[in-house]
């Protein structure tokens, strides 16, 4: 029965990279894996990887093996790697996985295969042993420490993960909404930027695309709302790409799927022979989504920097001071190129760069400027925090 559950384990494995292993069958997976006298040793190195704060709050750490590929042919299986996590002083939170990492996973690094894997930390010290069996039955072992310290955001924003506790990692999380808040609630609209995160760049990096949807988790997770709406759009393709009007966690999904799926190395002629559609665009969501969300609402940009730098026509968004607060959440990768060209627009006072990159207005933050809003240039999660209280701060 438990070699029948270990089979399902390793087959669930092949769909979903790493999986944790269950409390009932782990001691048979481990012996397994367990050293046996005359087991064939596999020649590789191990790359620890540290624990690092995301955007959504967690500790991501993990593990590269690198194997030679002068000792595989075309026609070799897949890599076994099973995985366990022990954190000091709490042996009841022990937690294993395995994941089956196919050829076409590992990923070709010069003369190496590079086999990865990642996992979630909360805050804590951790011993790590973890083991590569490749189809040949080879076997490389390793050993070693990680300490996932406390963020610097907890007075912000507390940590997604207790300490001491483990858990899968995914690149997508889904925001918990659950739990309560002292400030007052707001209504919210999120109008998420789908761009690649530098100006000179027409693609969506995966770890960028993965910061900004932590980033948005973490928004939406931390901030109290009464409704939500979340407007993904393109300002390169001048086109709207997701609405969802009353926004659930699993459509975290979507979004991702939508960004996945936006066309980014080719543009659409229709745009080609509108060069300044982008201003028509970006101004026409600005007027929608502050109906939408109404007096005392809040509109919330969040994306990396624009690579345009225009300001709206005056006339082009509403005046008065009784419509929605607006804030832009912007992302940059650190430390920052400026890639601005000259600009005497007077904006740069509502420009507010948590992390010192001096960065300078782009359309987006010109327009946010116009309302009378605030820019936040975030480069960490520990920046990200305090851009996230000041939202709910309404400051």
């Amino acid at each position: 029965m438990r070699r029948a559950a270990v089979v399902l384990l390793l087959l669930a494995a092949t769909i979903s990279a790493q999986v944790p292993v269950a409390v009932d069958v782990a001691d048979h997976v481990r012996g397994d894996f367990a050293s046996r006298a005359g087991e064939q040793a596999l020649n590789c190195d191990v790359t620890p990887l540290a624990a690092l704060a995301n955007f959504v709050f967690l500790f991501e750490a993990g593990y590269v093996f690198h194997v030679s590929q002068s000792l595989y042919s075309e026609s070799d299986g897949d890599w076994m790697v099973f995985t366990s996590i022990h954190p000091d002083g709490h042996p009841l939170e022990d937690m294993s996985l395995i994941d089956r990492v196919p050829r076409k996973r590992a990923v070709a690094a010069g003369s190496n295969f590079d086999i990865r894997g990642l996992y979630f930390l909360g805050p804590g010290s951790y011993s790590v042993e973890s083991t590569l069996r490749d189809g040949r039955g080879r076997v490389c072992r390793k050993h070693w420490r990680v300490a996932a310290p406390a963020l610097r955001a907890d007075r912000a924003v507390p940590s997604k993960l207790p300490p001491y506790r483990i858990a899968q990692y995914s690149p997508i999380v889904w925001p918990d909404m659950r739990n309560p808040d002292d400030a007052a609630p707001m209504r919210l609209a999120v109008l998420l930027n789908a761009a690649a995160a530098s100006p000179r760049r027409t693609t969506i990096g995966s770890v960028d695309r993965e910061r900004i949807l932590d980033a948005l988790t973490a928004l939406l997770e931390h901030l109290p709302t009464t409704s939500i709406r979340v407007v993904v759009f393109s300002l390169e393709q001048q086109k709207e790409v997701l609405q969802i009007d009353s926004f659930q966690p699993s459509d975290m999904n979507r979004i991702a799927d939508a960004m996945a799926a936006l066309p980014q190395a080719t543009i659409d002629v229709n745009v080609l022979k509108n060069p300044h559609g982008h201003v028509e665009f970006l101004a026409g969501t600005i007027r929608r989504e502050l109906e939408a969300v109404g007096p005392g609402g809040t509109v919330v940009f969040l994306g990396p920097t624009s690579r345009y730098w225009e300001k709206l026509p005056k006339d082009a968004l509403p005046e008065g001071q009784s419509r929605a607060r607006v804030f832009y959440v912007r992302y940059e990768r650190w430390p920052r190129l400026n890639l601005e060209p000259a600009d005497p627009a007077n904006a740069r006072q509502h420009v507010v760069d948590i992390g010192g990159s001096r960065g300078q207005p782009d359309i987006i933050s010109k327009a946010v400027a116009q309302l009378k809003g605030k820019t936040m240039i975030v480069h960490t999660p520990a920046e990200l925090a305090t851009a996230i209280h000041r939202i709910e701060n309404r400051r």
